[in-house]
């Protein structure tokens, strides 16, 4: 009887076996900054965040990568460090990127309101620990927890710093400055700080014009001065624009400060088409695109004027669903990408997630295409990236279903969307089989012991037209028990796996044959020696038939 039974699991292995193409369309590059911990402080586990990549296309214009093999070593990434909890966003204008009244950033019991209100863990207390604890080393006055750099270079400040994007190879962002919490920079130069202003923050660039805020000091009716913040131009130095609020918006209601920020822009002709949010009647933070006519003098931005859209359906309105919204990002098919958070008053289906949406066209009645299908469930959350040149949108989306209010977070892994729109190349679309993946089912090769299989990609950052992605992964030395999705490290042991900063390179002539989707563990088999499987019980079966 033993022996029959070695027999058969011969054959199952064998036939399991035979469905591995050993194939993948990514493969996985950890920076060396990351590998060799190169900014960490020592006492802490520092952790590596892929942050941009730097723009580009291949020899291949069309395919990218895909069509023509990249170097692990072209297309630099940004990335940052993080050796404790931020607390407070260092690229945010307001705490939380939505508390523009400012009530929660004040003591350890506010972080614990913010999330019991608008996410509503029943892990609030420990979430609130961390993020507090965080914070209160900046306020202390230790800067050094988030050392952003590119791939290769230098960092670019040894105190707090963030990188949104590339100019061509230069880094986009803001970094602590002395008494200034954030100054706007591109590469090595800081950029022009107007009279009066507290921060400035900068998030795309195109050499010639820089997007991104100007926040002042203003005082509430009874929270104390606090910031405002404006969505800016900067052009030639010292030419900057200070754009207003959207009809109704303003400075100051009672508590509530107006906020307002560009987040990437598009020129058409004489047109400046920006995204970002702004601010409207009823004070809240809404997406919105900013519409500039450049015609008075294309070269001086303090001569343009402006008016504001808010994005249809993704704006907070009369019934609150959602508490804020933004418009992450543009390409230059003018499709735009953005996320929209459902209020703690109004959860879907008890979560309070973050909805991610499409603009079809920003220049003509912009709306919110709400993601679903797929691997976007009903009241599936995530993050936004960004968008290429191809369409292809990346970020982070749920690979968990559980309720969040009175329960934990969900964990989330990094996606692409091939969007079907305008200035979609169908061959490069096809590559992707049309439809929207987990990442890690993009870059299993099948090989429990292959360097593809030491990572799980947690969030999706930024993606060229080469088609190459910055991003963030989970990595298990020595790589993970099996190819799962939620695979075991080292049998579950507990702080074994660590975060670090990765990119994804596309593999030359992949196509969606070699995609290989990733299973997850089993929670009604119980692994033991003498288990089978559905498949081992199927192929008893059907060598039983065969023996009659």
């Amino acid at each position: 009887m033993s022996k029959t039974i070695f027999k058969l699991s011969s054959v199952t292995l064998s036939l399991f076996g035979s469905f591995a193409a050993n194939a993948a369309i990514y493969t996985i590059i950890e920076i060396d900054e990351s590998q060799n911990n190169t900014y960490g402080l020592g006492g802490y586990t520092t952790e590596y965040y892929g942050t941009a990549v730097q723009e580009g296309t291949s020899t291949n214009a069309t395919l990218g990568c895909f069509g023509s093999g990249c170097s692990s070593s072209g297309f630099p990434i940004s990335a940052e460090t993080r050796n404790w909890k931020e607390g407070i966003s260092y690229r945010e204008e307001v705490p939380f990127a939505m508390d523009n009244s400012f009530i929660y950033p004040d003591s350890q019991s506010e972080f614990e309101s913010y999330c019991l209100n608008e996410l509503g863990y029943k892990t609030c207390q420990s979430w609130a620990e961390d993020r507090w604890a965080g914070y209160q080393k900046e306020l202390d006055g230790t800067y050094t927890n988030s050392i952003a750099f590119v791939e290769g270079s230098t960092s670019v400040s040894g105190e707090n710093a963030v990188i949104n994007s590339f100019s061509g190879t230069e880094s986009v962002g803001n970094k602590r400055d002395g008494g200034k919490r954030n100054v706007a920079f591109i590469g090595t130069t800081d950029l022009n700080i107007p009279s009066g202003a507290i921060e400035t923050k900068a998030w795309k660039s195109d050499g010639t014009f820089t997007v991104g805020s100007v926040s002042r000091e203003q005082a509430t009716e009874s929270n104390g001065t606090r910031s405002s913040s404006k969505a800016s131009i900067w052009g030639n130095s010292p030419q900057i624009l200070e754009i207003g609020y959207g009809s109704g918006g303003v400075t100051q209601d009672k508590n509530v400060l107006g906020q307002a920020s560009i987040r990437d822009f598009v020129i058409d002709g004489t047109t400046f088409f920006g995204v970002g949010y702004n601010t409207y009647s009823n004070q809240r933070m809404d997406a919105s695109v900013f519409v500039g006519d450049m015609s008075a003098d294309l070269t001086d931005v303090t001569k343009w004027t402006f008016n504001t859209n808010p994005i249809s359906g993704a704006t907070s309105g009369t019934d609150y669903i959602y508490s804020n919204s933004v418009v992450k990002a543009v390409n230059d098919n003018f499709v735009a990408v953005g996320s929209a958070k459902r209020s703690g008053k109004s959860p879907e289906n008890r979560v309070s997630q973050n909805r991610l949406f499409y603009i079809s066209d920003i220049r003509s009645s912009p709306a919110a295409n709400y993601f679903s299908g797929g691997i976007f469930f009903s009241n599936a959350g995530g993050t936004i990236g960004s968008i290429n040149n191809f369409n292809e949108v990346v970020g982070s989306v749920d690979i968990q279903k559980h309720d969040e209010r009175d329960g934990k977070e969900r964990e989330k892994r990094g996606f692409i969307y091939p969007l079907s729109a305008t200035g979609t190349d169908t061959f490069r679309r096809t590559i992707f089989a049309n439809q929207a993946w987990i990442l890690d089912d993009l870059t299993n090769n099948g090989l429990v012991s292959s360097n593809n299989n030491t990572y799980r990609i947690l969030e999706a950052t930024d993606v060229n037209d080469a088609g190459v992605i910055s991003a963030t992964a989970k990595k298990c030395a020595g790589s993970y028990d099996t190819t799962e999705m939620d695979s075991y490290c080292q049998g579950g042991t507990i702080g074994v796996e660590t975060i670090v900063a990765v990119k994804l390179i596309p593999i030359e002539d992949a196509t969606n044959a070699d995609i290989q989707p990733r299973s997850f563990r089993s929670t009604t088999v119980e692994r033991k020696g003498g288990s089978l499987t559905w498949f081992a019980l199927l192929l008893i079966g059907l060598l039983g038939f065969r023996r009659k």
